[in-house]
């Protein structure tokens, strides 16, 4: 009759017999006494470590979007991503909101917000008329937003497209420039 071995342990740290207050290192087939790298504590084992991927290249970060929207504030041609284009309506929502705020705080009412609106009108529609061309429209595609109920929500489906890939009659895109 022959008996059981014990399969070996997994390789990793555990309490050294001869002294229970150390820690010693088995690696699968030899023990080690010396700490090469000191057992992480307990629960930061108990998680995987998990890697986040990198934000795409194509994108533009909310300064850089500001920046070029008002350097290129009546500038029609060519095209704008789409994180160009949301990051400025983010910003400029933003600003309107804290504009009324204010105006209502010193007792303004809406003026301030309406010099608001009108400063930033010609910037907000140069890039929706570039992110068009981004996605191979007519920059005059704008104008459906006059059309009641439902022309405000085809504009914001067109904005909200991917560009065109490559060249298009507005110029090279603007992720490959």
């Amino acid at each position: 009759m022959t008996t059981p071995s014990t399969p070996p342990p997994e390789p990793g740290w555990y309490p050294d017999p001869s002294n229970p207050s150390q820690r010693r290192y088995w690696d699968g087939s030899a023990w080690t006494t010396e700490l090469a790298q000191p057992p992480s504590p307990p629960s930061a084992m108990a998680y995987p470590v998990q890697e986040y991927p990198q934000p795409a290249q194509n994108t533009m970060s909310l300064p850089d979007a500001v920046r070029t929207c008002l350097t290129k504030y009546v500038d029609f041609s060519g095209r704008a991503r789409r994180s160009e284009y949301w990051w400025f309506a983010l910003s400029v929502f933003i600003v309107y909101l804290f504009a009324s705020l204010l105006g209502r705080a010193v007792g303004a009412g809406v003026i301030l917000a309406d010099l608001v609106a009108i400063g930033l009108f010609l910037p907000g529609l140069a890039v929706a008329v570039r992110r068009l061309h981004d996605t191979d429209r007519s920059g005059w595609f704008y104008l459906i937003s006059l059309i009641p109920l439902v022309g405000g929500i085809i504009l914001i489906v067109f904005l909200c497209q991917g560009s065109s890939p490559g060249s298009n009659r507005f110029g090279p895109s603007p992720t490959e420039a």
